[in-house]
């Protein structure tokens, strides 16, 4: 069980292994930020399931700088990890970033305000030990095929030994690196508990073949 502070996001969904650069103006997150990287607290990304309180639509920057915007009711499954500060500007924005180390699922609130931070349960694939490795080739070479010859570097990324030998884990998260679907849907693949129910949905969203 962690400790971790929520940074709810709309439409992003991160993955163990991302990395996510941030660029924080809001007050609340700008003091998330510090006290977590001091506290060497995790910051947990999470898409949002609506918006409780709307932005002001006329802010402006410096209001933005001055006040909380937005409020969200975030998904209860989020990727964590540490914070790094990249640099602080003279007007008190934040450039950060979090390197996603583990999938978590809320279990209980234990802050509110200025910021959330919850109590979270480490979140496991039950088959973390198997191997699919015809799942991980069906995958790699749809997305070859989707990507053509334009993409000469991301063909050589995809087509190195390092990448088509990780493990079924490593790559059901690596993926998203170079591939992106609706955020729901990405969602719905971070809250997968099995590597090869994830291979599978992959897959049959590259091929247009998924049943819902």
């Amino acid at each position: 069980m962690a400790e971790i502070a929520l940074f709810p996001i709309p439409e992003l969904v991160a993955f163990p292994g991302h990395e996510v650069p941030l660029h924080i103006f809001e007050p609340r997150y700008r003091k998330m930020v510090t006290d977590c990287v001091a506290a060497d607290r995790p910051i947990g990304v999470c898409h949002t399931r609506k918006e409780i309180r709307a932005a002001k639509p006329s802010a402006s920057t410096e209001e933005a700088l001055n006040s909380n915007q937005a409020t969200y009711l975030p998904f209860e499954v989020f990727s964590a990890g540490p914070c790094r500060i990249h640099e602080t500007l003279p007007d008190g924005r934040i450039h950060a970033s979090i390197d996603m180390t583990a999938r978590y699922r809320v279990i209980e609130e234990v802050q509110t305000l200025p910021y959330k931070i919850v109590r979270a349960e480490l979140l496991a694939d039950e088959d973390a030990a198997s191997q699919y490795v015809a799942l991980q080739k069906e995958i790699n070479d749809s997305l070859l095929a989707l990507i053509g010859d334009e993409h000469e570097q991301l063909r050589k990324i995809l087509s190195e030994e390092s990448w088509v030998t990780q493990s079924s884990e490593d790559f059901s998260y690596r993926i998203f690196q170079f591939l992106k679907f609706e955020a729901d849907v990405m969602q719905q693949l971070l809250e997968c508990n099995s590597i090869e129910s994830r291979l599978h949905l992959i897959g049959g969203l590259l091929s247009g073949n998924l049943v819902h």
